[in-house]
């Protein structure tokens, strides 16, 4: 099966966030998986990328510096995609260039990320293996899977007997050994203390005095044995960061080091050093004290010492100053020269004698004071030719001459200069007597520190920090600054990211480093340039132990410098590319922790449960560390099925042969963790606990899901940590029995299993002193269930875990244990004097214990009179201790049965036994689903599942099993099917919009759910879908789900509750309250069916849908709470995904997006997906409005009527917006529906619907005009002067579009009121205008049935009615004009006109000042505020974009229909009557339009040419090179301002407007109005901009009162598509534009875009899944605004189809 890891990266091509650092799984040779970036198309890295990877393509070496260019795939539409097939494993970078906009050169993006791939770990296949299937020899070793054991080799015997040591390992379940250091040791015999990198240490092999190659060989061959006969992996630790001070080869190099000639900063710091060690050596003979320091009071006294006499005595303030004498005689020399200064101008700037002194002294030190960077005394120097200049001019400005009087001046400055240094100087003595202090303190008296015995040169006060190289034959020659070379060490809290040795460093100086005395600290500098031989020889020593071991720990990898650390793995990966790197990082921050794990490839971080310092922190980190919480919804790469990529591991869920793509979401990750139960470098449990916590604590690190260790001694409960460096005792051979090793050999083979097998989920939970840990498969749910009881102290009470419900699933023991220590009997409980070893039916019983002594005491006591006990404890030995041991039963904790809900349904209780389970005990459940139908022994496939069971593990067998139901109802019974389900949930937010599922994989979708849905209707899609409450209250009387804590859904169908279960999902999120709310109770459920099955009265055809639902839903109910809230997201989301495929097919949204290629990976088409939906949100059908009266029923107007009978008749209609437009008079708006008309519905292939909103308006043209507001025809109100053109615009779209084409004309349509005479069929245009009888016009209730739907016309005549009124004049007063119409308009307001004034242009002129025509149409309504009857923008005159669609409309008439002759047999009429007896021509009239637009409407830019223009008040333009917003307003004013109209007839009319002109009228609202998702209504400079709406608002600001600046500012969505769409055309199709520009606008219109993808894709900013009305200003939230609007989709569909058809061409 192909797969996929997808990486969208961010604006410049920068991984964001997390993302920075992606894991991945180990590839398979044969089948490598593919990693796809994704740029969105719209980003600033999207016009022409191309990544730039080290990763190496095609075979190449891989050379971390050296990267290959592979330019992403990119036809200016979908999103830019670049693949590389990953079949390496290592660190790899990438970074993207890409072309800027619009200076056109290239740019990097400002970050770079990192993939880091698992190594490919294979041990022997030594599992089951049917002999029926070929099984590989290897079988791949997971990370997760990786239980590593620490060895000190000096403790083993030499290699050729190891074998029973490693046996013992393999039969405690490790499947790795890491060892420390093999190479030869230093001086202080520590492994961490290399004498020499290259030698492995003589001691490992029978003969000391092999060559290094033999050596070598044998060990190889011993590792390789140890591999094949026992699977058990090799790793070593890799130490750089320093050498052994006695390594010989350091007095050949001493150059490797920080010596004081290759760090001169560090010769304070080693004087003082010299200072204490003299003082050491002289404590008695010099200063009377004693050596030995074992009280506070004698650390004090000599303390006194060091601070009044040694520290003073270094005279350590000179490395700090300028050398105040010294600078004066030389300055004083100077002054006294005949030599002319040199620059007497280099401060002709500066008025020296007036400035502060703090100033003066200040520009002094900074032009004048040099360092001279030797770490010498004095260092600090004065620049005398520049301070000769300084104190002239001051001298002069200051009117003293004399040399006296300048030179005190000069001492003065000097001194002050000086006052900075010797505070820093003072601070730094501070520290450093502070931590002399602390670590003498420690040292000498604390009684938790080694408290060393006399002081002396050997053994000083405190640490040593540098080591003497010994003048030798090498060394002689040298100087001795070269000899002293400082010792590494640590630093507490420091940043590892700055190197303490190298300067400005001060660690030295104030002792803040815990020095390592054996150890020298390495330089390497910036690259092997600066150290040539130091780099060849660590790189020889890496490649050494890369080739001999399968993987390498970073010793001290935080204070390795990390270009260092990067080069020398490169190294090592050369020789062994599969190599595993893990490390101990003590950085203190996870974003650090990152940065080196990207940049090394550090494959597991090492993480230690013994920090943990009571249960309650332990469950944390097995929490922390443990795998993905139950119930996940999605998969990470990290927990990606492994046997999907190909990879054999004998797990049988899944298989690799489906070549159905698999695309997963990398979102980053964490780096991965080695959970260690205890480290080399931990005190033990006895130490910090209690011995017995070494089995629950063991435990509870074996079921973390990522690799897990211990240290060796642990198992068998040596009793304290080992001193690597002075413990010379050698490991025992662990018997069978020691320990805890039977117990751990279950728990870590199960550990393996569980990784290789997936086992992923798990639920932590700790209670008093036990912690619980289910660790489950999230497909199968199979799992293992640990219940620990800590030992932290010996103070425990009765407090017994709670009982644990699983419900439906089935529950039996694989192992029980207690730990008994004999050395910790407790006191508060009295124990048997036996305990067996095992109380398996085939075990035996221990017969006796070991002698009641102290362990400890013993352990110490190598005097014992006993010799036995000496021989005992001859080699490393634990305490004595009994594990009681059952694989098969428990007197701990019981499982019982008991029934549950349902019939069939029962649930395991599993309780503790308060008595019995005591602390230091564990029992670990089997656990799974019950019966899934697999009752047969070994392995049976069912369904593409494969299983492996026992009959054992099935003791209740229930009528129905409801996870095997409902998998095979879900089809996750079909292999990797409830994997490809997850990985969709993940999907980011861009790649949301994709579907699921498509026409070619009908057989993904889960069985029957596409026959439920593939016949379902526009309606029915829309009531399972949608319905705002207000719908829903509408229709059924109920109303949205509230969820507590997150608040009431946006909708009542499944988009409600996908709105916030995708986010949720991709996220993760299993606290959200949606989930709480359905683990509560089955409320949610309930509500989804009953809703439903509500509406089947009205919408039968959905009947199969509530069956489908119902029958997986109920099986929900009965799950438990862990696995509810994932089935419930799976079942809703695989329906939801269904019904928009189904919407989505009906909609023939691919004709718009055809052309756009990568169509599944396009965010664009996702974006046209998600718009094109909004149709199905708006279109749908409420009882109290329609289309039409609901005693008219017209199948021609509403073909989505409700069946007969069922008192829900009403045809359905477009709603203007959700939730305020959604029922009632206020759910249909001529104006609105017919700007959303074309791309809404005629882009969508919905021509039907558009048919029936066409002609349902048409049929209520009165006055010449469309309303408005249609109210089902009853009372529409018709004071829009722009619905009528809108309408028209929309006919002529639909003749071009739609099937029947220009046969649409014919269409009769009956007429709501009475046309006037002139208008009336059969003798349509017979009589004048002034003939009429009375009736035309007028109003009649809908039941008149004289009046009422009696006359009909066709669409032709009423097209041409509504040219010709207009062409002749229209003039009424609105119906019922007064408050019951308009509470707020004045009288004046009801007055409604239109007309074309044929001496101005021939355009439609119209309203006046107290009315609102156009869609800005606030009418204001605060009285208080004084706006009440004042519209805040009446746009009389002649508005600019109606000017557009006269044009458009004319064009459509006069070219199409009468010069083409398309329907001419429907419109014969060839002018229109404009006065008695005169007509003009359509062509002659369109020509007009075309010939004066400009004239009226430009501004030009240059005031000179105003004259060509019809520019009467120039004084009132603020701007230039743009149209106005009206001609002849009655407020001149509004004229010229700059409002978004001008592209509406831009998009609608293109061929009216001068390019040129055009493209400079678009750049100004370009950099003016475009906001981040809408335009501004009005120019931000404009005096009465206001960006901010509130319909609420009840000041006295007149401006803004009862949201009067509903288009004075803030930002509407619909405009900005035609703003698009003609900045579109004008700059990449127009006359005119520039060729070498396109690319560039295509870049930009995407860049807008990407806001809208984001807002509509993204639940939690869109719980409507739609683009809102409007925002605020710069795209606040506006909660006047509807969620989700008719128009501002649709538009955006138009604009896609440009796009699409833009790029094609």
């Amino acid at each position: 099966m192909p797969v996929v890891f997808t990486i969208r990266l961010g604006d410049d091509g920068s991984p964001e966030g997390r993302k920075q650092y992606i894991r991945l799984p180990p590839p398979v040779d044969a089948k490598p998986y593919a990693v796809r970036f994704i740029i969105t198309a719209g980003a600033k890295a999207s016009l022409r990328p191309s990544l730039h990877t080290n990763y190496p393509i095609s075979g190449k070496k891989f050379v971390r510096k050296q990267f290959s260019k592979i330019p992403f795939h990119y036809d200016g539409l979908s999103d830019p995609t670049a693949e590389i097939n990953i079949e390496l494993p290592g660190v790899f970078e990438y970074y993207v260039e890409y072309e800027e906009v619009p200076a056109g050169k290239r740019s990097c993006s400002k970050g770079s990320g990192s993939l880091v791939i698992d190594p490919r770990l294979h041990l022997p296949n030594t599992g089951y293996n049917d002999p029926r299937f070929k099984t590989p020899p290897h079988i791949l070793l997971p990370l997760d899977g990786v239980s590593i054991l620490t060895v000190i080799p000096k403790w083993l015997p030499p290699v050729s007997h190891w074998g029973d040591y490693f046996r013992a390992f393999a039969y405690t379940g490790y499947n790795m050994v890491h060892f420390a250091p093999l190479n030869t040791r230093g001086s202080s015999n520590s492994p961490y203390s290399i004498f020499d990198q290259l030698s492995l240490c003589d001691e490992l092999f029978d003969v000391p005095s092999l060559s290094e190659l033999e050596k070598e060989k044998q060990l190889a061959a011993t590792l390789e044995r140890i591999r094949k006969e026992y699977s058990i992996l090799s790793v070593t630790d890799i130490v750089w960061n320093h050498t052994a001070c006695n390594s010989d080869w350091l007095l050949d190099h001493p150059e490797a080091g920080y010596n004081l000639k290759t760090a001169p900063h560090l010769r304070a710091a080693f004087e003082i050093e010299e200072a204490l060690l003299e003082f050491s050596e002289n404590l008695v003979a010099k200063y009377g004290l004693s050596t030995v320091i074992d009280t506070e009071e004698h650390l004090q006294d000599v303390l006194h010492i060091v601070r009044t006499r040694i520290i003073p005595r270094v005279r350590l303030w000179e490395f700090y100053i300028v050398n105040v004498q010294q600078s004066v005689a030389q300055m004083k020399e100077l002054l006294s020269s005949t030599q002319k200064p040199e620059d007497l101008n280099r401060f002709r700037e500066q008025h020296l004698a007036i400035m502060p002194w703090e100033a003066l002294v200040d520009l002094f030190r900074r032009e004048c004071v040099r360092d001279r960077g030797d770490g010498t005394r004095f260092a600090k120097l004065v620049d005398h030719s520049v301070a000769r200049d300084f104190l002239i001019k001051l001298s002069q400005e200051s009117g003293f001459t004399d040399v006296h009087t300048q030179l005190e001046r000069y001492t003065s400055i000097l001194d002050e200069v000086n006052m900075p240094f010797y505070k820093e100087h003072d601070e730094d003595v501070r520290i450093l007597l502070e931590n002399i202090t602390s670590r003498a303190r420690y040292l000498r008296v604390e009684p938790n520190g080694p408290r060393l015995a006399n002081i002396s040169r050997e053994n000083p006060l405190v640490d040593v920090y540098f080591t003497r190289l010994p003048v030798t034959e090498k060394t002689r020659d040298r100087h001795p600054d070269e000899l002293a070379l400082a010792n590494n060490g640590w630093i507490w809290n420091a940043d590892p990211l700055v190197n303490f040795a190298a300067p400005p460093s001060k660690a030295y100086l104030r002792r803040e480093v815990i020095a390592w005395s054996d150890c020298v600290k390495l330089r390497y500098g910036n690259g092997p340039e600066d150290n040539p031989w130091l780099w060849q020889h660590q790189i020889s020593y890496t490649q050494k132990m890369a080739r001999l071991f399968n993987g390498l720990r970073l010793d001290n990898c935080h204070s390795t410098p990390v270009h260092v650390a990067a080069a020398l793995l490169d190294a090592a990966r050369e020789v062994n590319r599969d190599l595993y790197v893990f490390a101990e990082l003590f950085t203190g921050s996870e974003e650090k922790d990152i940065m080196f794990v990207s940049k090394l490839g550090i494959n597991s971080l090492i993480r230690e449960a013994m920090n943990a310092w009571d249960p309650q922190e332990l469950s944390r980190l097995a929490h922390r560390y443990g795998g993905s919480p139950i119930g996940s919804l999605t998969y990470t790469p990290e927990n990606f099925p492994l046997d999907i990529l190909g990879h054999d591991i004998n797990s049988s869920i899944y298989c690799s042969n489906d070549e159905r793509e698999i695309v997963v979401d990398a979102k980053g990750s964490q780096p991965h963790a080695l959970f260690m139960d205890c480290t080399h470098d931990n005190e033990t449990p006895h130490q910090k606990r209690t011995a017995t916590d070494t089995l629950p604590n063991a435990a509870i690190v074996a079921f973390a899901n990522c690799a897990v260790g211990s240290v060796m001694g642990y198992d068998v409960i040596v009793p304290e940590l080992l001193d690597i460096v002075k413990e010379s005792r050698k490991y025992r051979v662990p018997d069978y029995d020691d320990g805890i090793l039977p117990a751990k050999g279950v728990l870590y083979t199960l550990h393996l299993k569980m990784a290789r097998e997936g086992f992923s989920e798990i639920h932590v939970n700790q209670e008093h002193d036990f912690i619980s840990i289910h660790r489950m498969h999230p497909v199968t749910h199979d799992g293992y269930l640990l219940i620990a009881r800590t030992a932290f102290d010996d103070d425990w009470g009765p407090e017994v875990h709670s009982p644990i419900r699983l419900r439906n699933q089935n529950a039996h023991v694989v192992l029980s244990s207690t730990l008994s220590v004999q050395a910790q009997m407790p006191l508060n409980r009295t124990r048997s004097n036996v305990s067996l070893r095992d109380m398996s039916p085939d075990g035996g019983a221990v017969n006796s214990l070991l002698p009641p002594q102290s362990p400890v005491a013993m352990y110490h006591s190598f005097d014992a009179p006993n010799p036995e006990f000496r021989r005992l404890f001859g080699r490393i030995s634990g305490l004595p201790a009994v594990l009681s041991f059952s694989t098969t039963m428990s007197t701990k904790a019981h499982v019982s049965e008991e029934d549950f809900g349902f019939d069939a349904d029962i649930q395991s209780v599993i309780t503790c036994d308060p008595e019995r389970f005591e602390p230091a005990s564990i029992v670990v459940f089997r656990t799974s689903v019950i019966d899934d139908g697999l009752r047969e022994p070994g392995r049976r496939v069912d369904g593409g599942l494969v299983f492996q069971r026992s009959i054992s593990e099935f003791s209740i067998a229930p009528s129905l099993n409801i996870f095997t139901e409902l998998w095979r109802l879900m089809g996750m019974d079909r292999t990797n099917s409830a994997v490809e389900m997850g990985v969709k949930l993940g999907w980011d937010v861009m790649a949301s919009g994709r579907c699921w599922y498509d026409d070619a994989s009908l057989d993904a979708i889960p069985p029957g759910l596409w026959d439920c849905v593939k016949e379902l209707s526009m309606v029915d899609i829309n009531t399972a879908l949608y319905r705002c409450g207000t719908e829903e209250q509408d229709t059924t009387g109920d109303s949205v789900y509230n969820v507590p804590g997150h608040g009431p859904l946006a909708y009542c169908g499944l988009q409600g509750f996908v709105s916030v279960l995708g986010p949720v999902a991709r996220n993760n999120d299993l606290g959200h309250p949606i989930f709480s709310n359905l683990r509560n109770g089955p409320w949610m459920i309930d509500y989804v069916l009953s809703r439903l099955r509500k509406h089947l009265a009205y919408y039968p055809a959905l009947t199969a849908l509530y069956e489908w639902l119902s029958a997986r839903l109920e099986f929900v109910k009965r799950l438990s709470p862990s696995f509810s809230p994932k089935y419930f997201t799976l079942v809703l989301c695989s329906a939801y995904q269904a019904l928009r495929l189904r919407a989505l097919m009906l909609s023939q949204v691919r004709s718009v997006t055809s052309t756009i290629s990568d169509h599944q990976r396009s965010s664009l088409v996702g974006f046209a997906n998600a718009v094109a939906l909004m149709t199905y949100q708006l279109y749908g059908r409420v009882p109290s409005t329609g289309l039409l009266p609901q005693q008219y029923a017209n199948e021609s107007i509403e073909p989505h009527r409700g069946p007969a009978g069922s008192g829900k008749e009403r045809g359905a209609c477009l709603a203007a917006g959700l939730p305020h437009f959604a029922s009632q008079y206020m759910r249909c708006w001529g104006r609105d529906i017919f700007i959303s008309l074309p791309g809404a519905l005629l882009a969508l292939k919905h021509f039907d619907v558009a048919r029936a909103h066409l002609i349902a308006f048409g049929s209520t043209l009165r006055h010449g005009l469309i309303p408005n507001l249609l109210d089902q025809g009853i009372c529409p109100r018709y004071n829009a002067r722009d619905a009528a053109w809108w309408w028209l615009y929309a006919v002529g779209q639909y003749c071009r579009s739609a099937p029947e084409g220009f046969e649409f004309l014919g269409q009769e349509v009956l007429r709501r009121f009475v046309p006037r005479k002139r208008y009336r069929s059969p003798d349509y245009l017979s009589a004048s205008h002034e003939d009429d009888d009375g009736n035309g016009d007028t109003y009649c209730k809908p039941d008149d049935t004289s009046k009422a739907y009696v006359y009909k016309n066709t669409m032709a005549e009423l097209c041409h009615e509504i040219l010709e009124r207009h062409a002749y004049g229209l003039h009424f007063r609105e119906w019922n004009a007064g408050p019951a119409l308009d509470h707020a308009m004045r009288p004046e307001g009801f007055d409604v006109n239109a007309f074309v004034d044929w001496n101005r242009g021939g355009f439609i002129f119209g309203g006046n000042r107290w009315n609102c025509g156009t869609w800005m149409d606030k009418m204001g309504d605060s009285a208080k505020a004084g706006n009440k009857g004042m519209p805040a923008t009446p746009r009389d005159g002649a508005a600019v974009e109606i000017a557009g669609l006269a044009k458009a409309t004319l064009k459509w008439v006069a070219e199409e229909v009468i010069q083409q002759g398309q329907g001419a047999k429907y419109w014969p009429w060839k002018s229109v009557e404009i006065a008695q007896g005169r007509h003009v021509k359509y062509v002659e009239w369109n020509r007009m339009l075309q010939d004066n637009f400009e004239k009226w409407f430009y501004i030009p830019l240059d005031s000179k040419d105003d004259a060509s223009y019809a520019i009467d008040n120039p004084q009132i333009i603020h701007r230039r090179g743009m149209y106005k917003d009206c001609v002849a307003p009655s407020l001149d004013f509004m004229g010229p301002q700059l409002r978004p109209n001008c592209c509406m007839a831009m998009a609608v009319a293109p061929e009216m407007f001068n390019p040129d002109h055009a493209r400079i009228a678009l750049d100004q609202v370009k950099d003016t109005l475009v906001g981040p998702l809408g335009m501004k209504t009005l120019d931000p400079d404009d005096w009465a901009y206001r960006g901010y709406y509130d319909n609420s608002n009840d000041s006295t600001d007149s401006a803004v009162a009862h949201g009067f600046n509903y288009h004075q500012g803030p930002e509407w969505v619909y405009p900005l598509g035609f703003f698009l769409r003609a900045y579109l055309y004008f700059n990449t199709q127009a006359q005119g534009h520039d060729p070498s520009k396109v690319d560039s606008v295509y870049a930009y219109v995407q860049r807008v875009l990407m806001r809208h993808k984001l807002h509509i894709l993204d639940g939690f900013q869109s719980p409507y899944a739609g683009l809102p009305e409007l925002t605020n200003k710069d795209g606040e939230y506006c909660n006047g605004s509807c969620a989700t609007q008719a128009w501002s989709g649709a538009v955006m569909l138009e604009l896609i189809s440009d796009l699409a058809k833009g790029a094609n061409s």
